[in-house]
């Protein structure tokens, strides 16, 4: 088996970098193969994913998969394999819905101010 994580995927997928970010903020050992350019790789998430290319898919050296993991079961697949997950490394695999949450929040204060200012 091998040492490292293996993380296949592509940079079209938008959820690559969420869990490159927690992987790298955890200081987890990793390798990174993209689908796109290695075709064996393909064909290996493909047997894992009941012929889907689905990604981001992970191979843990025990031989478990996770695939399209929320932050929440990487987060306690790494644990449970003794890897200390941050906060920061949270943060960062949640920071699609920190960032829509903390907009909406903007912009219900904006449309407060403009409302009391008698702009709206």
């Amino acid at each position: 088996m091998p040492d490292a994580i293996i993380l296949y995927g592509h940079p079209a997928c938008p959820a690559l970098g969420p869990v490159k970010g927690l992987l790298t903020q955890s200081k987890v050992h990793f390798d990174y193969i993209d689908i796109h350019q290695d075709s064996a790789a393909a064909a290996r998430v493909r047997a894992i994913n009941d012929g889907n290319e689905s990604v981001p898919t992970l191979l843990f050296p025990d031989g478990s998969t996770l695939t399209e993991p929320s932050v929440g079961e990487l987060k306690a697949k790494l644990e449970s394999l003794g890897y200390k997950v941050g906060l920061a490394a949270w943060l960062i695999g949640n920071i699609w819905p920190i960032a829509f949450i903390g907009a909406a929040l903007l912009i219900a204060l904006l449309i407060t101010l403009f409302r009391s200012l008698g702009i709206l």
